[in-house]
């Protein structure tokens, strides 16, 4: 897939400047643990939407890279918190930083990556206005995700959730950065209010497709490709989607059921029979279709891309995005 290459070499200059940002300043260990998650590998996929958002909009690439990175610093903060408030063990196939170091010293990483990503934004190569929406755009989506953090673990308590409340709370845990993302750069670029707003729809779409499609991977996917166990959202009793859809499916017997296994300490027997039923309920295919159908949505914003070798590696995100296997 020709995208594959246009990420990696995206990917290439990002983690470039990572390991300089991190060189420069080791001589405390602060900076380490700063650097565990950014230089761990990921796809990157938050910089690389910023870059190509400038380019698709008649500008150098090259002016995205600082926020790019003030993106993917946020990004990074915001999974050092939540790991360490879901209390999860593994993180793209290795372990937690709170799992390493603990939690007071991992928070404390994290604090210094939210205010390091600002630092980078500061760096952007622009006039002061466009700083300053830079600026909005990236602080509020940061509020945005704490929002959806608290939402996410108030769920948590309870079985009766819509699904318009789960989609509105991934859209603020996952779409609202992409979003911030792709309209950053086509504020870089100078584009119009309807190219920016439009852009970042589209992202803000894909990314509720992304978050779907990630809780459909811990059902289906390989251990080895997701970086966590098969299953493990059911083990940890995490309301994803296809729990919510399988509740209001199920006879009452069935969905009792289901409840008991995610409330308790449950054997991999457990778990396959969490998974059976959610399958007897229609609600794995359910969660796959609606993951097509955000992500066609997110085509339809694309009109507004004048160059069609961009429109293209756009399109070629989607796709990926609802067929990648980790």
């Amino acid at each position: 897939m020709k995208l594959i290459e246009e990420m990696e070499d995206r990917k290439e200059i990002i983690e470039q400047r990572i390991e300089e940002i991190f060189e420069k300043k080791s001589e405390h260990p602060l900076w380490d643990h700063m650097a565990y998650y950014p230089g761990s590998g990921g796809k990157k996929l938050r910089p690389f939407l910023a870059m190509v958002s400038t380019g698709a909009f008649g500008k150098s690439e090259s002016k995205a890279v600082p926020y790019g990175l003030a993106v993917e610093l946020v990004h990074n903060f915001t999974l050092v918190h939540d790991d360490i408030m879901d209390q999860d063990e593994l993180r793209r196939g290795r372990a937690t930083l709170h799992s390493k170091i603990g939690d007071s010293d991992a928070i404390n990483a994290g604090d210094g990556l939210f205010a390091l990503s600002f630092n980078m934004l500061s760096q952007t190569d622009v006039d002061g206005e466009k700083i300053r929406r830079l600026l909005a755009e990236l602080s509020s989506s940061v509020l945005k995700i704490a929002e959806g953090q608290e939402e996410d673990m108030r769920f948590e308590e309870t079985f009766e959730i819509k699904e318009d409340d789960f989609i509105q709370m991934i859209e603020k845990k996952t779409g609202y950065l992409f979003s911030a993302a792709t309209k950053g750069g086509a504020i870089i670029a100078g584009s119009r209010e309807k190219e920016i707003e439009k852009i970042g729809e589209y992202a803000r779409k894909m990314g509720i497709a992304f978050q779907i499609q990630d809780d459909y991977l811990d059902l289906v996917g390989e251990k080895d490709k997701i970086g966590k166990d098969v299953g493990s959202d059911i083990m940890e009793g995490k309301r994803t989607l296809m729990v919510i859809k399988s509740l209001s499916e199920l006879p009452e017997n069935k969905k009792d059921r289901l409840i008991d296994i995610l409330e308790e300490d449950n054997t991999q027997e457990d778990i396959k029979e969490a998974m059976d039923l959610m399958e007897d309920a229609g609600a794995i295919e359910y969660s796959k279709n609606l993951a097509r159908t955000y992500a066609e949505e997110a085509k339809s914003e694309l009109d507004v891309i004048p160059d069609p070798n961009y429109r293209n590696i756009f399109e070629e995100v989607v796709d990926f995005v609802i067929s990648r296997e980790t």
